[in-house]
C-alpha cells in the first residue's frame, strides 16, 4: 500500500513536484523575453501610432481653423471686391453723368452760337435788303415822283429827302406785322 500511496502521491497535481519550478522558471523567462525584446517594440510602435493620431487630430484641427480663417479672408476680399465694384460704378455714372453735361452744355454753346451766326446773317441779309430796296425805291419812286410832278427831281438832296420820307413811312409797316 506505500507504493500505492508512493505512486498516488507523485501522480498528485496538487502537491509541486520540480517540473513546476521547471514551468515556472520557463515561464518566467518567456516573460522576461517578452519585457525585454517585444514588448518595447509594440509599445514604441503604439506610441508612434498615438503620437501620429494625435499629430493627425492637432493637423486636422490647425486645417480646419486655416479653413475659417481663409475662409473669412476670403469673405472680406469679397466684401471689399464688391465694395469697390460699387465705388467704380458709382464714380463710372457720375463719370458718364459729367461727360453727359459737358456735352448738353457743348450742344447748347453750339447751338447759341449758330443762332447769334444765324440772327447776324439775318440782321446782315436785311441790311443788305434795305440797301437794295433803298435804291431800287430810290429809282423807282423818283421816276413816279417825276410823272406825278410833271416836272424831273434832278436835285439829289431833294430826291434823297423823298426817298428817306418814303421809308419811313415803310419801315413801321414791317416791323410791326412781323411783331404780331
Amino acid at each position: 500500500m506505500n507504493t500505492v500511496l508512493a505512486a498516488a502521491g507523485t501522480n498528485n497535481f496538487l502537491l509541486p513536484n520540480a517540473t513546476i519550478f521547471v514551468e515556472f522558471a520557463l515561464f518566467l523567462g518567456i516573460l522576461f523575453v517578452f519585457s525585454r525584446w517585444i514588448v518595447p517594440p509594440l509599445m514604441r510602435a503604439l506610441q508612434d501610432r498615438q503620437d501620429m493620431v494625435r499629430q493627425q487630430i492637432e493637423d486636422s484641427e490647425e486645417s480646419v481653423l486655416k479653413l475659417r480663417l481663409a475662409q473669412e479672408r476670403y469673405d472680406s476680399v469679397l466684401a471689399q471686391a464688391r465694395g469697390e465694384a460699387a465705388r467704380i460704378r458709382d464714380d463710372a455714372r457720375a463719370e458718364a453723368q459729367r461727360i453727359r453735361e459737358e456735352l448738353r452744355e457743348q450742344a447748347d454753346r453750339e447751338v447759341e452760337r449758330i443762332r447769334r451766326h444765324g440772327d447776324e446773317q439775318l440782321a446782315e441779309q436785311r441790311t443788305q435788303t434795305v440797301h437794295q430796296l433803298r435804291a431800287e425805291i430810290s429809282g423807282l419812286s423818283t421816276q413816279l415822283a417825276e410823272r406825278i410832278v410833271g416836272e424831273p427831281l434832278a436835285d439829289d438832296g431833294r430826291r434823297r429827302s423823298t426817298v428817306d420820307r418814303f421809308l419811313a413811312d415803310l419801315e413801321p409797316a414791317p416791323t410791326g406785322g412781323g411783331a404780331s
